[in-house]
Order: structure tokens, then C-alpha cells, then sequence
């Protein structure tokens, strides 16, 4: 009896993660949760089940036909991960064609020769697959908590910078996921923070405000204000406060690209008017777009405008904790009111919080969002900055 309960967990865990239904609510959250670990880490499992196999011992089965039934339930099982783990690959060539489909299929040769020499243009996956745990690298320090506003709880920030790369630095600054209610600066887009932080980015993830304290528009306040503390403490870490760009994950794309949208405005920086706070582009991973509120202002779509920066938006195509089809029509609304490039990229067989570990996707994701940031960074006239820009459909 506990021979098929445990196969029967294990097939439903597979089954979840190989066919990735797209479904909502209560149901869509279990799914999201049976697939996190399953299908970004595939092979990881099949050790597990060898090794639990190879040190336990088969309850006895009344028949040959059992045991044989059995062995197959477990090959079935390990055949249905070598293929989850296969099919991962297709991120890569989805990037990619995104990518051509809105900057053109010579995007890459726009980019600076300076610039284009440390973009991984190989499709990489063993990393993947033998470190996907992987959470820190040699050549980058991290340091963390410190602080960039009044609140002693939620106004923190790591800083993740090159130990060999000393030179003035375009910055990134990463927001979290986590529905405003939850989520910390230490868990999503790790991977693409030390990859950009050991190719000479000085990179940021900051918390912000949460639960009782996320009302609207309380978070998108502290987006702007680590904008600000970055421009004004930038030369502290040789960086250049000039080229500060956004990447959010979830509730924090939704920041991201609303930061990215409301530059300047004195509305989101009480306490701060007079500060900076325009970027140069902005990455949403599997980001919420739409609204929190009733107020227009808390939706990203309804302040799309045609000065905004270039944005790349990537989403899991079996994505279940976002509105079903509206995705795609996000990235429209974008696309249709910005004179700056939009890409919208959908990555098969990919639920939320993708990026959690360092994955084979979360990798190839990586590589694309140094990649576009490097065209962005290579236009010959960048985006003028927008000085205190009101949005007439503001209160």
C-alpha cells in the first residue's frame, strides 16, 4: 500500500509539471506550487527517487504482474522528467525570436563591440542542470541590508558588485515578487543579478513595503525612493548613476514598470520631488500589469505614454497565477502607446516564479536580459530624461 501512495504522489507531481494546466484560483495556486521545483529541476528528482529506491526496500507485492507494473510506474516517471527537463531548452529560442521580432533580426549587430564581448551567445544548459542551486558566485561580493529610507523593516537593499571590475558601472536594481504581501530580496533573479554584477553592473534588490503597508501607492514610493538613494550614493560604489535600470519579478514587475512610467513625478516621491528618478529601461518576469485599484495610476497599462523606455516583458505560457489571456494584451497596450521598443516574450511549457532557482530558463533568461540591456545600452540617441513629466490623468 505505501508503494502506491508514494508512486501515486510522485505521478502526480509529474503529471502536474508535464502537462502544466492552465488553470486560475485556488486550483491554479496548487498547480503553480506542484510545478516550482519540478519542472525547473527535473534531473534533481530523478536522484532523489534512485536513491530513495536504491536504499529502501520494495514492500512485498502479491503477484509478478505488480511488481512488474511497478518498475514501470517508476521508469514512466523517470522518463516523464528526462523529458521536462528536454523541453527547458525551448526558452532560449523563444527569447531569441521575441528579441528579433521587435528590435530586428540585426539586433545584435547594434550592439557595441564593448558591450557585445561579454554576452553569452552559446546555448549553455549543463549549468543548469549540475548548479541549479547555485546562489552566490566567487566574483562577486554582496553586500547586504543596508538601508535607503526611513523604515527600519522594509527600506533594505543588497548590493551585488564585481570584486575584479572596478570602473564606473551601469546599475540594475531588482524588485521582488510576492503579491505585496509576501517575498524578500534574497530569492528571485538571483541568477541574472551575479551575471550582470561579474560583468562589471553594480546590481540592487530592495524590498518594499508589504501586507498593511502596501497600500497603493505605498510600494511604488519605495521603487522611486531606491531609485533616488542609488543616484545619490552611486559613486560611492563606482557606479554610474546616469544608467540606472529596472527588472521586477510578479508584483514587482508591476513596480517596475509603473516606476518606469511615472518618472519624476512628485505625486510617487513625497519627501523627495526634487529627485531623479527616470530610468533607461525596464525587464518584468512574469510581471502583473494591470490594476490593484480603482485608481488609474496603479495599473502600468493605464499609464503607458509614447516616452516610455524600452521594455522586455517575459511571461510563462502556462502561467497560472496571472489573468489568463491577458498577458499578451499587456504587452499590446504597451507596445501601441510607447515610441520605444516592447518585447513580449512567452516561454513554453513555463508556470511563475520560474527564475526561483538557477534553472536552465533562468539562465537563458539571464543571458537575454544582459543581452537586451546591451542593445538598449548601444542606441546612438538614448532616451532624452523626461523632467517631471505629470501624467494629465493623475490627480
Amino acid at each position: 500500500m505505501a508503494d502506491l501512495v508514494t508512486i501515486t504522489i510522485w505521478a502526480l507531481f509529474v503529471a502536474n509539471s508535464l502537462w502544466l494546466p492552465r488553470l486560475s484560483g485556488g486550483a491554479g495556486f496548487i498547480s503553480f506550487v506542484l510545478a516550482m521545483a519540478v519542472n525547473e529541476i527535473p534531473l534533481v528528482f530523478i536522484v532523489v527517487i534512485a536513491v530513495s529506491l536504491a536504499i529502501s526496500r520494495r514492500g512485498d507485492l502479491p503477484t509478478e504482474w505488480l511488481g512488474r507494473a511497478w518498475w514501470l510506474s517508476w521508469v514512466l516517471i523517470g522518463a516523464a522528467l528526462v523529458w521536462i527537463q528536454i523541453r527547458a531548452r525551448t526558452a532560449r529560442p523563444a527569447l531569441e525570436s521575441a528579441l528579433s521580432k521587435s528590435l530586428g533580426q540585426n539586433w545584435r549587430a547594434e550592439i557595441r563591440p564593448e558591450l557585445a564581448g561579454q554576452l553569452n551567445t552559446r546555448a549553455r544548459w549543463w549549468p543548469g542542470i549540475l548548479l541549479p542551486f547555485q546562489r552566490h558566485r566567487r566574483d562577486v561580493e554582496r553586500i547586504r541590508n543596508l538601508s535607503y529610507g526611513p523604515d527600519p523593516r522594509f527600506h533594505r537593499l543588497d548590493i551585488y558588485r564585481s570584486r575584479h571590475i572596478k570602473r564606473p558601472s551601469p546599475v540594475l536594481i531588482h524588485l521582488h515578487e510576492g503579491g505585496f504581501v509576501q517575498g524578500g530580496k534574497s530569492r528571485e533573479a538571483v541568477t541574472l543579478l551575479n551575471l550582470l554584477a561579474a560583468h562589471g553592473w553594480l546590481c540592487i534588490s530592495a524590498n518594499y513595503r508589504l501586507r498593511r503597508a502596501a497600500e497603493f501607492p505605498n510600494p511604488l514610493v519605495d521603487a522611486k525612493r531606491a531609485i533616488a538613494w542609488t543616484r545619490d550614493h552611486a559613486n560611492n560604489f563606482d557606479a554610474d548613476g546616469s544608467q540606472v535600470y529596472l527588472v521586477g519579478c510578479s508584483a514587482g514587475g508591476h513596480l517596475a514598470a509603473s516606476a518606469a512610467l511615472t518618472p519624476n513625478q512628485p505625486r510617487f516621491q513625497p519627501g523627495f520631488e526634487d529627485a531623479k528618478t527616470d530610468i533607461a529601461g525596464v525587464i518584468s518576469i512574469y510581471g502583473y500589469l494591470g490594476a490593484r485599484t480603482d485608481d488609474p495610476a496603479s495599473s502600468p497599462v493605464a499609464l503607458a505614454h509614447h516616452e516610455a523606455p524600452p521594455m522586455l516583458l517575459i511571461q510563462g505560457a502556462n502561467d497560472s497565477m496571472l489573468p489568463p489571456g491577458a498577458r499578451g494584451g499587456w504587452a499590446d497596450s504597451l507596445r501601441s502607446a510607447s515610441r520605444s521598443p516592447v518585447v513580449y516574450a512567452e516561454l513554453p511549457n513555463t508556470q511563475h516564479a520560474f527564475d526561483y532557482l538557477a534553472s536552465v530558463r533562468a539562465r537563458a533568461t539571464a543571458d537575454a536580459a544582459e543581452a537586451f540591456l546591451a542593445w538598449v545600452r548601444s542606441r546612438e540617441q538614448p532616451a532624452k530624461t523626461m523632467e517631471h513629466r505629470i501624467d494629465p490623468r493623475l490627480p
